[in-house]
């Protein structure tokens, strides 16, 4: 016969790949030639992801299924933000996000790179400095922390006393706030009233002291 489709040509030569001829059954197509870029492999297969061929569409093909390497099994390549962690990768997250757990660099979020890690950080400036807003602790300046919130507080001594040089609201223990510094008051009752127990300097009252 001159069917060209069976193991026999119409010129009386055995079909073989690269005749030209898609043999039925047998191949996926036939185009006469042995280039495999061509959209039919020279093994007369039609090109998948995942043959070790790079074809029309695809960015790479390394024939593996290994998403951890510069390859995916999409026939793309590798980056960060595809989802899978590749080599010189902390974390990929595959999403934009730098307010979980990977950032969009593909590291390990951390206190300190200046994103808000949601539920875990109440704030991140990206500095080590405490004596603005934000500690280098993640967690929000406030009094009593023992660090002096510039342009905000006085003083801040970490600790609740009243009786020191700084007193429990981050204001500098003075003559007349009512709270005894001690060591330097003998007396202290909010008052300048010299005409009490406790005189205007801060001094107990004596006989002799010039105030009735």
């Amino acid at each position: 016969n001159a069917d060209a489709t069976d193991s026999c040509l119409g010129d009386c030569t055995l079909a073989t790949c690269g005749d030209g001829f898609v043999r039925a059954g047998i191949e996926a197509c036939d185009d006469g030639n042995d280039i495999d870029d061509d959209g039919c492999t020279n093994g007369c297969a039609l090109p998948t992801c995942g043959d070790g061929i790079v074809q029309d569409g695809e960015e790479c093909d390394d024939a593996n299924l290994s998403n951890a390497d510069a390859c995916l099994n999409t026939c793309l390549d590798a980056h960060c933000g595809d989802g899978f962690v590749q080599d010189g990768e902390e974390c990929d997250d595959g999403n934009a996000d730098n307010s979980d757990a990977c950032l969009n660099t593909c590291e390990i979020a951390m206190c300190g790179d200046g994103f808000v890690q949601q539920g875990v950080e109440q704030c991140d400036d990206g500095n080590d400095v405490n004596t603005d807003a934000c500690l280098d602790s993640c967690i929000w300046a406030a009094c009593g922390d023992g660090f002096v919130h510039d342009g905000f507080e006085a003083c801040d001594d970490g600790n609740l006393s009243n009786a020191d040089g700084c007193l429990n609201h981050c204001v500098a223990a003075t003559c007349g706030d009512g709270f005894v510094q001690l060591g330097v008051e003998a007396c202290d009752d909010g008052n300048f009233d010299d005409t009490d127990s406790c005189a205007g300097l801060c001094e107990l009252a004596i006989c002799g002291d010039g105030f009735v």
